[in-house]
């Protein structure tokens, strides 16, 4: 789907303007409509849905023995899709994510069984994002007697806010692909000016995503986690541990990771993305983020499975993102105790190196930094700190 929670941030019509964005859109029909699309969109979560291309939808790097990291090979665009990850073990199998079609669920389960004829017993949900969870379906179909584990705040998301994200999803869908579309015929940037190969591609591959989300979404039921943790659940697999915990709130209230200490492998959902992090503006917590992360770095995990984006070998992503989240607080914290408006921090917050080093020179990547982090990030942060007041 798209990317994230309410997550669509909502693209204003001028993001130097509305967003004090470095990235000047102009001011015009188009992103008057984006900014009405994209508030459906992201009002979700992160995103969905695959492409049926000739390009390999993921590619399967081996960790550790038995353990298996499915990568998204996406571009870099408004729409993504989970990496997954599969854990063998010397009885079963234990799965953490299942992307966001049961079509695609059913292709990696194939996969699987070239590895192993072990069942599946566990399947454990980062967090309540749809491209997460829906191939849930599928397992549940092949492996009968597998326990779904989730935090508790996942199973209380899913039958009610969920169902309306979804319903928002599937209304605002078909105009933000339509929009996309034109956007590539005109050849028009969302950064201005002319648009470039690597946004072309990026919104065709969003393009595909959508239409594949919105052909299998209706037809999926929703599995609901067995088994709910608020803390930790520790499984033991011969000398082998596998420590699901949950840190605090980050990406989402209720994200939990999985961490393999033996192995030294962290595996993160979206409270880790790279390159550009998905924030949510109503989901996410961008004032406990930084402390979230470091108790992630705190694991010392040397190689860490990121939600979305290649797998790391260092912990330089979460340091990076851990300073930004602290620095947009920081910011916010300042702005609030000056009498400033969410608006007028937005407009004074500065965050040139975070941008820089995130996005660089790449004009979808400074697109996306301006409406997946700046803009959603400051009023997250701005709603936790009055809650924190």
């Amino acid at each position: 789907m798209l990317a994230p929670l309410s997550f669509l941030p909502r693209i204003k019509v001028s993001i130097t303007g509305s967003l004090g964005c470095l990235l000047p859109i102009p001011q015009n029909v188009r992103f008057m409509l984006m900014r009405k699309l994209v508030s459906l969109f992201l009002l979700m979560f992160a995103s969905t849905v695959f492409a049926q291309t000739s390009t390999p939808e993921y590619k399967i790097e081996k960790l550790a023995d038995g353990v298996y990291a499915l990568i998204r090979q996406d571009p870099v665009g408004w729409m993504v899709v989970s990496n997954c990850v599969f854990i063998v073990n010397d009885q079963d199998v234990i799965v953490v994510d299942t992307g966001g079609a049961m079509s695609l669920a059913r292709q990696m389960i194939a996969d699987l069984k070239k590895i192993t004829d072990k069942p599946v017993t566990y399947v454990v949900n980062t967090h309540w994002h749809d491209d997460h969870i829906l191939g849930n379906a599928a397992y549940k179909e092949v492996y009968p007697k597998a326990e779904f584990v989730a935090h508790t705040a996942l199973r209380e998301y899913l039958p009610t806010k969920g169902v309306t994200a979804r319903e928002s999803m599937e209304k605002g869908a078909p105009d933000f692909s339509k929009f996309l579309q034109e956007q590539v015929d005109k050849k028009i940037s969302m950064a201005g000016g002319e648009m470039g190969d690597e946004e072309a591609n990026a919104y065709r591959s969003d393009i595909r995503l959508v239409n594949r989300y919105l052909a299998e979404v209706k037809g999926t039921p929703i599995v609901l986690p067995t088994v709910t943790i608020d803390d930790r659940l520790t499984l033991y697999r011969g000398d082998r541990v596998i420590d699901i915990r949950y840190l605090g709130r980050s990406h989402t209230s209720g994200d939990i990771v999985v961490h393999l200490p033996k192995e030294k492998i962290l595996i993160t959902g979206d409270m880790v993305i790279a390159p550009v992090p998905l924030v949510g503006s109503d989901q996410s917590h961008v004032a406990d983020w930084s402390a979230t992360l470091e108790k992630a770095r705190a694991l010392g995990a040397t190689t860490i499975v990121p939600g979305h984006g290649p797998v790391l070998h260092d912990d330089k992503q979460l340091e990076l993102l851990s300073r930004m989240f602290a620095s947009i607080t920081e910011q916010t914290k300042a702005g609030l105790a000056k009498g400033q408006s969410l608006d007028d921090i937005r407009k004074a917050i500065d965050l040139k190196e975070f941008r820089d080093a995130l996005a660089g020179d790449s004009a979808v990547r400074r697109v996306l930094f301006a409406n997946y982090v700046k803009m959603p990030g400051t009023a997250s942060a701005y709603a936790d700190v009055k809650e924190i007041k």
